[in-house]
């Protein structure tokens, strides 16, 4: 009997003893993850604010994630060979990307949405390490000077002020494996907590600095300048289209400019709306500062994109434009003058928006100028056809009258 107690005594240290070795000496399962970011993409630091640090700061030294500045050509190196190394396809390449194992995230919807359950199974697997990405651990272990020799910003890309930071606490105390780089942060690599930040460049403060903000002015006064011409030709021609003429006769805008534009003005809102619901990069083409229109608190009202409602606003005009054909008489001529009013709302509208990214939000998109370029020609084709006054609504001419 002795002997039996002996040996499950035994047994049970055996059991204990590995368990209380591994908590003396700090082992724990670690979930390392690589974060691509660039400092002008509001959703990345939207992931990096409200996500990831409060998350590295909840997990502690269980969890380690560095950002990798996509703007610097060391970053930009780091970023296209996880895109070759993870085939990672054209249609899921942008920022923010989060890279845990072998598995890509993309977005500030996917990665907040799908992280959290790949956390728990690697931590319950005892732990995910860096990922296998050419040139990482270069990149986190090459000294500050070397980074900086060697990182120059891209032709074609703002150059952003460059962070350098030194480990946590946290990743110092943390065990890391001799076959791992150490996550010591460069002016390319960051680590993320809640002390350390990548610098956050999301648009010049003033008007005077503010990209783009000549070519919004241009377009701005051009609104407003179609928006009087309206006025002057609708106040000039409002006996026939909103008189006592014959019903039947009211003027329409048939032009087939109008659905040409309302296409064209149909495609840029689609994109943006794509952008503004899956929370990724736009290509902002050369003004590039739609991602921070986009991601500002006026790019949605009511809950609702804006990109959503120009969607509507096109729909609704190719719409009504096919009523003036489908019906006839005083049907017709209705959708023609509610074709005018949602032409003059929508450049209504348009000059807010551009009024915003100037004086408030202090950021230009080109894609929302091309929208209100498209909508200002829309207003200016159906201003134009509806107050060109047919032959056969002019009455009687002086001939007529003296037969008479």
């Amino acid at each position: 009997m002795r002997r039996v107690l002996i040996a499950l005594l035994v047994l049970s240290l055996m059991a204990v003893i590995p368990s209380l070795v591994l908590a003396q000496t700090g082992a724990q399962p670690i979930v390392r993850a690589v974060l691509f970011y660039s400092p002008t993409c509001p959703h990345c630091h939207e992931v990096i604010n409200n996500f990831l640090v409060p998350l590295v700061e909840e997990r502690g030294s269980q969890l380690q994630i560095v950002g990798v500045d996509i703007t610097q050509s060391a970053g930009q190196a780091l970023y296209q060979a996880a895109t070759e190394r993870f085939q990672v396809p054209p249609e899921r390449q942008g920022v923010p990307r989060l890279v845990v194992g072998d598995q890509v995230l993309v977005g500030s919807l996917e990665i907040p949405e799908q992280f959290p359950a790949i956390l728990e199974a690697g931590l319950a697997a005892g732990g995910i390490d860096w990922p296998d990405i050419p040139g990482l651990a270069e990149a986190m272990t090459a000294g500050p000077s070397q980074t900086q020799a060697e990182s120059t910003v891209p032709a074609g890309i703002a150059e952003t002020p460059a962070a350098t930071v030194e480990p946590t606490e946290a990743a110092q105390d943390t065990p890391t494996p001799a076959s791992q780089p150490s996550p010591t942060p460069t002016e390319v690599v960051v680590q993320l907590n809640g002390d350390s930040l990548p610098p956050q460049d999301l648009g010049a403060a003033s008007l005077a600095t503010t990209e783009g903000a000549g070519l919004a002015a241009a377009v701005l006064g051009a609104m407003i300048l179609a928006l009087l011409f309206a006025a002057v030709r609708t106040v000039s021609a409002r006996q026939w289209m909103f008189g006592n003429g014959n019903p039947t006769q009211l003027p329409q805008a048939r032009s087939w400019l109008v659905p040409v534009l309302a296409i064209l003005g149909l495609g840029v809102a689609a994109y943006l709306a794509f952008v503004e619901i899956t929370q990724t990069e736009a290509v902002c083409g050369p003004v590039g500062q739609c991602n921070t229109v986009q991601s500002s608190q006026y790019a949605s009202i009511a809950g609702i994109p804006v990109a959503v409602l120009g969607l509507l606003n096109y729909l609704a005009i190719l719409v009504l434009w096919g009523l003036q054909f489908v019906s006839g008489g005083r049907w017709a001529g209705l959708a023609a003058r509610a074709l005018l009013a949602l032409t003059v709302v929508g450049v209504l509208f348009s000059i807010y928006l551009t009024l915003l990214e100037l004086f408030v939000i202090h950021a230009v998109c080109a894609w929302c100028l091309s929208s209100a370029i498209i909508t200002t020609a829309l207003l200016l084709v159906v201003v134009a056809n509806l107050t060109r006054r047919s032959p056969s609504a002019q009455g009687p001419n002086r001939r007529q009258v003296a037969h008479a």
